[in-house]
């Protein structure tokens, strides 16, 4: 069955703040985080935490890639556990570390506080304001890391890239868990998939085989759901399968039809796949980065065939 609700998960797992932007807890002898969510829902995921926690401290914060939805609530985490450690992949600290980078961060949190506000779930008092605060990594993540948090439970760390270069998943063997931010697509609130190969189309494929080949009873999205199920996880990797090959081709023929030109490509994507949707719903301007990025990659595919 989908879990669609903050609170437990299964066992000691849980899912904080906000379903559309979710940080995850395991709770045991070293508590981890897994993501950092978005700035603006900071508060809920330390209140949420604590009444889980206690006066205990998580040990670890895992971050799956640098984007505003995935690390832009971290500093908030870490000035409410300072002992806690921030572990993200290398190359996510090389993103961090660019100004231009964090401003779009930035800038990309400060207008998601105005669509999350508006979630009927939320009491806008809860939130904060939006911004972005940057932060320092005291543990860059590689691929094939192990981190032993007792108890039997280990944290795998896994590259997953294709969504980003730096995009990383996380496998909890005992618990049969994985993390995986937008490695391997998203169901959304409205019940349709979709397949965010931001940089590599053909690396993020590789992803979705790599993940669907670990035994699994809980599959976290990056945003809405967490799987809980292995017939339900393997129908996911499906359909995330399916889509991503559906889209590639759905979006060639666009670009035949409009003589190659991306932006005409975009006009048609938006009016047939975001336009139409109700609120709330993801922001313009990200929809806007991220389905271009996608396009344009498509289209050097496109080039090669």
């Amino acid at each position: 069955m989908p879990c669609r609700s903050v609170g437990r998960v299964a066992g000691n797992f849980y899912l904080l703040g906000l379903c559309h932007y979710p940080v995850y807890l395991l709770d045991g002898p070293c508590p981890a985080f897994f993501d950092g969510g978005t700035s603006s829902v900071g508060r809920l995921y330390v209140e949420e935490a604590r009444a889980i926690l206690g006066e205990r401290e998580p040990e670890y914060i895992f971050v799956t890639h640098a984007h505003w939805d995935h690390c832009g609530g971290v500093a908030h985490l870490k000035e409410a556990f300072p002992k806690m450690k921030i572990a993200a992949p290398n190359l996510s600290v090389q993103v961090l570390q660019k100004p231009s980078a964090v401003r779009l961060i930035d800038e990309l949190s400060r207008e998601a506080w105005h669509s999350i506000r508006l979630y009927p779930e939320i009491d806008q008092s809860r939130l904060l304001d939006g911004s972005f605060h940057s932060f320092e990594v005291d543990i860059e993540l590689e691929d094939g890391q192990v981190f032993d948090l007792g108890g039997g439970s280990t944290v795998e760390v896994l590259a997953t890239p294709g969504h980003t270069r730096d995009s990383h998943s996380f496998y909890l063997p005992k618990e049969k868990i994985i993390i995986a931010g937008d490695s391997a697509g998203n169901y959304t609130n409205f019940g349709n998939m979709i397949c965010e190969f931001l940089t590599d189309y053909r690396a993020y494929l590789a992803t979705i085989e790599k993940l669907s080949s670990l035994p699994s009873e809980v599959y976290c999205q990056g945003h809405h759901i967490a799987h809980v199920g292995h017939e339900e996880i393997r129908t996911f990797f499906e359909d995330s399968m399916r889509e991503s090959l559906g889209f590639k081709d759905y979006v060639l023929g666009l670009l035949d039809e409009e003589n190659g030109s991306i932006e005409g490509a975009m006009r048609r994507i938006k009016a047939e796949k975001y336009d139409v949707l109700p609120h709330p719903k993801q922001q313009e301007m990200p929809y806007i980065i991220n389905m271009t990025a996608r396009v344009k990659n498509l289209a050097e595919i496109r080039e090669s065939l």
